[in-house]
């Protein structure tokens, strides 16, 4: 503005100036430049407004009321011409008192090409525009001088014209940019005097989809999709209907909230929002046409279309009555992890499909999921907040017979577009294919006529596993009831007890139910077939007694039976030839037994993957106070069996006193109670033979059950002058040495297994055999009395 004080105060040289071009001219002396080729101090206030190179006009719009523009002038510089015309002040070219002049010029006067230049009187610069065809450069140049740098209204003054119009116009009048004149309506090439005057704004707007039927003034914009372009239509409205009549351009924009609910004004428009997207002039014709929006990289749930009018300085503005979401494309980068078996994180990768080895992770314990939600440019939307939901799509282990689990996720956090969870679990065994899917972040359109495939998020498949059983629990089986066996033998008729250190098994055999359970105890029915890792070498039993102070032998339990039933669950069965004894060491009194048994399993098959971990069992089976065949036969006593000596004639059978006796909490005494103890004659090695009894010319018998705790231990008549003695030893013990005679043979003694009937020893352990002496013919000290038998 500085500069056009100057040129006030150069006016009178100014005139001179322009007087010496003149004369110039006319005498065929080349046209020079302006002079200061300056800026008016009313730009923005007076405007071109129309060219019309087919009607032959020019149109000037006075936005300032108070400006004077008398000797004001248009000139179209041509290729071949150069025409100024004054702008008239009144008549019929000058409409509304003044606010509109128009210019008219003859068909050579006006071209496609062209230069316009509205001047002020002082010769300065008020508005230009230039005009070219496709085929001329803009470097093509009619203005005799450079193009002034002024703050023009509306620029850029530069404008392509189609040869399908008749003119350009402002849109709207005097303020908007330039544009090709539509052929007919309201702003038609044949409009002049203010065509496009504010007093046209329609009453509101709208936007819908082009779908929506002609005519309509409301409708539904359905979800759209982040990074993809898409289109709708805008209608301008007066009175109630589509204003037909309304052909002009006007600015449209996308307000998008990442929140549903934010309130709206008295237009319908958002009272917050964040700018999406900006047409700046977008045509609209007879009252409705299409618009096409570009792509929107990230995701909204709440955007609303805003349409503006006139497009630079809105006096009429109006937001679609419907709002829609913009979504997320897909979900992609979908990842399952966790930092070991049974806890969430990221450390390994959880997408392990084999049956055997790789990662796995127990059924129930949480894990975690990420995935980020992408445009359709395969970009991260970072607005993105939502919580997807999982879903499986296949079991892909077990082949066959598989049952799908339930697949939780837990809650999700997000953070710059992608979403995690560390609560997510699996209630089954194996490997599935998951999908995660969002069908409400799209919520505004779901009563719009939105599809649910157009509304909702989605990934592709991922494979996601192995999982394995978290724990095994394991019930007992009571019926039957398992029983052990009185004194180990049934065959024994008349039996109430057994020995401290008698080895006894069981009449009927504890049996338990393996299942295979998740962390929330559902049995993980997939465990099964390959999945099943369980051996009996993976069983464990425990025994133990009530009575903490009793020990329990059980080095003759052997491996248990374990077998598979399909659905997670299985059977685990002692071994038939299972025994157990109580630890002999110091006689004890009697007690009864409360022997408790405790089976359990392990599956360690994974364990070598680090932080597999193992499969335990938390709930054993408990085999409790485990009963006896025979009611009561739990009684335990501490016994011992005792040798007497014996002396006798050689010529009669020689009976040797042999008998079973338990500790009663005082001394040892006769065990009436057995009637189940059975030893051999095998059992007994001779040594010692004395005097005139030689090897094995007297035999030991001995066999049947004892009665009363009273066995019948005999030995032959060694017969006449067979005199003497002979050492007798009961070998107890699990192994014999010596030998016998048994039948008038000899032979290596047989060892008879039984010893918690041994005796205390030299060292105080019971673990000697009984040992006596069988005399024959021999007198009892001084007397001469051999056998002595009383007959009544």
């Amino acid at each position: 503005m500085k500069r056009c004080d100057v040129n006030l105060l150069l006016h009178p040289l100014r005139r001179l100036l322009v007087m010496w071009l003149l004369a110039a001219a006319a005498l065929g002396m080349p046209a020079a430049a302006l002079a200061a080729n300056a800026c008016s101090d009313s730009i923005g206030k007076v405007t071109l407004n129309e060219y019309n190179y087919i009607d032959h006009f020019t149109e000037v719009r006075k936005l300032d009321a108070g400006i004077d523009m008398t000797g004001w002038k248009v000139t179209v510089y041509t290729s071949n011409k150069t025409t100024t015309g004054a702008l008239p002040t009144s008549g019929a070219n000058s409409c509304f008192g003044g606010e509109y002049q128009i210019n008219s010029f003859s068909a050579n006067q006006t071209s496609q090409n062209a230069d316009i230049v509205l001047f002020d009187a002082n010769d300065d610069v008020v508005d230009i525009l230039r005009v070219r065809t496709a085929n001329t450069p803009f470097t093509t140049t009619y203005y005799p001088s450079a193009i002034p740098a002024c703050g023009f209204v509306s620029p850029p003054y530069d404008l392509q014209v189609s040869a399908a119009n008749k003119g350009v116009d402002r849109t709207p009048d005097g303020s908007g940019p330039w544009r090709n004149t539509p052929g007919a309506g309201a702003n038609s090439v044949s409009t002049k005097c203010g065509g496009n005057a504010p007093g046209t704004a329609p009453g509101s707007f709208n936007a819908f989809e082009a779908a929506t039927a002609a005519g309509a003034i409301s409708g539904v914009i359905k979800t759209k999709v982040s990074g993809t372009a898409f289109g709708l239509h805008v209608v301008a409205i007066s009175g109630g209907a589509q204003a037909s009549t309304f052909s002009d351009t006007v600015k449209v924009e996308l307000l998008g909230n990442t929140t549903t609910g934010v309130g709206v004004d008295a237009n319908n428009c958002p009272t917050s929002f964040t700018l999406l997207q900006t047409i700046a002039s977008a045509s609209i014709a007879n009252g409705r046409s299409a618009v096409n929006f570009g792509a929107v990289g990230n995701v909204w749930r709440d955007v609303r279309v805003r349409i503006s009018y006139p497009a630079s300085s809105p006096t009429s503005t109006s937001c679609s009555t419907d709002n829609f979401a913009i979504r997320p494309a897909s979900f992609g980068n979908v990842i399952a992890s966790d930092t070991d078996s049974a806890t969430a994180g990221s450390a390994r990768m959880l997408s392990n499909t084999a049956a055997s080895g790789g990662n796995v992770h127990k059924a129930g314990q949480p894990f975690s999921i990420a995935a980020t939600a992408l445009n359709a440019a395969g970009a991260a939307t970072s607005n993105y907040s939502g919580a997807p939901a999982a879903s499986l799509t296949a079991c892909v282990l077990p082949g066959a017979g598989c049952t799908l689990g339930a697949l939780a996720t837990g809650t999700w956090s997000a953070a710059s577009g992608t979403v995690t969870t560390d609560g997510a679990s699996y209630s089954e065994v194996g490997a599935v294919a998951m999908k995660l899917a969002d069908a409400s972040f799209a919520a505004v359109d779901a009563s719009d006529g939105s599809t649910a495939a157009e509304m909702t998020i989605e990934s592709a498949a991922v494979n996601v596993g192995r999982f394995v059983p978290d724990h095994f629990e394991l019930t007992p089986l009571i019926t039957p009831e398992p029983k052990f066996k009185t004194f180990n033998d049934t065959t024994c008729l008349t039996r109430s007890f057994t020995y401290v250190g008698q080895p006894f098994g069981y009449l009927t055999l504890p049996e338990a139910t393996i299942t295979a359970k998740n962390a929330a105890g559902a049995t993980t029915t997939n465990y099964s077939g390959t999945l099943w890792k369980l051996a009996a070498s993976d069983a464990t039993q425990t025994y133990a007694d009530a009575d903490v102070s009793r020990t329990l032998d059980t080095g003759l339990v052997g491996t248990p039976v374990l077998t598979e039933a399909g659905s997670g669950v299985g059977t685990l069965k002692a071994n038939a030839a299972d025994v157990v004894a109580y630890v002999r060491t110091t006689p004890v009194a009697p007690f009864m037994s409360a022997i408790t048994l405790s089976m359990s399993v392990r599956d360690s098959t994974e364990n070598g993957e680090p932080g597999n971990g193992v499969i335990d069992t938390v709930i054993p089976a408990q085999f409790l106070n485990i009963a006896f065949d025979v009611v009561p036969g739990n009684e335990i006593r501490f016994g011992q069996l005792v040798l007497s000596n014996a002396h006798g004639s050689e010529l009669l059978k020689l009976p040797v006193p042999i008998e079973t006796r338990f500790w009663n909490g005082s001394g040892f005494a006769l065990n009436t109670a057995d009637f189940c103890t059975q030893l051999a004659a095998a059992n007994v090695s001779l040594a010692g033979w004395k005097r005139d009894l030689n090897a094995c010319e007297t035999s030991v018998s001995l066999s049947g059950r004892f009665n009363g705790g009273r066995g019948n231990l005999r030995f032959s008549a060694p017969g006449a002058g067979n005199t003497g003695s002979v050492d007798l030893t009961l070998q107890l013990g699990a192994s014999a040495s010596g030998s016998g005679c048994v039948a008038g043979g000899a032979a290596p003694a047989v060892a008879a297994s039984q010893s918690w009937l041994q005796g205390r020893g030299s060292s105080g352990a019971y673990d000697q055999d009984p040992s006596a002496r069988a005399s024959f013919g021999l007198y009892r000290g001084s007397k001469s009395l051999i056998y002595l038998r009383e007959m009544y």
